[in-house]
């Protein structure tokens, strides 16, 4: 594949043209230099910085299941990693247990909700596992051995309708998400995560199955992201070592499956402007553009 040099350098250009830097106020001759910056000194001591605010929204993961008592969010949790890392402060509000359906509902209905997201600046959504996760835990006897349970014809077809069902719910209702969150907060910057397999590659089977899923799932994720303007952050290919990434007998990530799932998502809130840019109708034909050249010169 071929660099992606002259694509971003487009879309960074539209994104200097979409937000040009502020120009500077014209002085008259009797106002002093000296006197714009005692004004700019006081105007520090007198107003306190203001910290920004990045809200969490999502399932167990969000939420840093079995990294603490459980009974609220773990502080090894991605969001307030993020949040520290930039100096901010963190409202984790995921929830063990969601589904896509879930945060769709509270979204509608949750005044105290809808109430952070508005005074978000950053805004990161991670959902749908539970939409694929819940179908198989069903299928499974209590107690079960996941890697030892081989599910019997009928079950697998089962399992295959519910899983596309799943899928399905996912896309349809990630975009009534965005949409909502855009409604209620259009100056916030918002993150969407894709969604990682938890299961090693030696549990064939339930690996293989759950693949097929998430990389289904995943291209509806991004499906709803693109063109919303919403960078998507990349667990999928950030988690890919279960045996030090996901906690033993678990779904849930570490310690330091969390801190790369907070690296992704700096990732993606640097690519964030380029995001919001190829969203536009101008990013798009830029986009074309690029691949009309790169397929006419034979570089793709």
């Amino acid at each position: 594949m071929p660099a992606l040099g002259p694509w971003l350098t487009a879309l960074g250009a539209m994104t200097l043209i979409s937000h040009p830097v502020a120009e500077h106020t014209h002085l008259s001759s009797g106002y002093q230099m000296t006197d714009i910056a005692a004004t700019q000194a006081a105007r520090v001591v007198s107003t306190p910085q203001r910290v920004n605010t990045l809200v969490a929204l999502g399932d167990s993961i969000t939420f840093g299941y079995n990294l603490g008592n459980n009974r609220a969010p773990s502080p090894l949790a991605f969001p307030y990693l993020i949040a520290k890392e930039e100096g901010w402060r963190a409202v984790d509000l995921g929830v063990p247990g969601w589904t896509s359906g879930d945060l769709l509902q509270a979204l509608r209905t949750d005044a105290a909700m809808r109430a952070d997201v508005a005074e978000a600046q950053v805004i990161t959504v991670d959902i749908g596992s539970n939409d694929l996760l819940l179908p198989a835990l069903a299928m499974l006897p209590k107690g079960a051995d996941w890697a030892r349970v081989t599910p019997t014809a009928s079950q697998a077809a089962t399992l295959s309708s519910e899983l596309a069902q799943g899928i399905q719910d996912v896309h349809s209702h990630l975009a009534a998400i965005l949409a909502l969150l855009h409604r209620y907060n259009p100056r916030a910057t918002v993150i969407v995560y894709d969604l990682y397999n938890p299961f090693p590659a030696t549990d064939k089977w339930l690996y293989q199955t759950a693949e097929t899923a998430i990389v289904a799932a995943n291209a509806a994720i991004a499906a709803d992201a693109v063109p919303a303007g919403d960078p998507v952050a990349d667990a999928y290919d950030t988690l890919t070592q279960p045996s030090v990434d996901i906690l033993p007998h678990d779904v849930h990530p570490t310690a330091l499956g969390q801190r790369l799932l907070a690296e992704a998502g700096e990732q993606a809130l640097a690519m964030a402007p380029m995001a919001k840019a190829a969203a536009t109708p101008q990013g798009q034909n830029a986009i074309l553009q690029w691949l009309g050249d790169a397929l006419a010169s034979g570089t793709w």
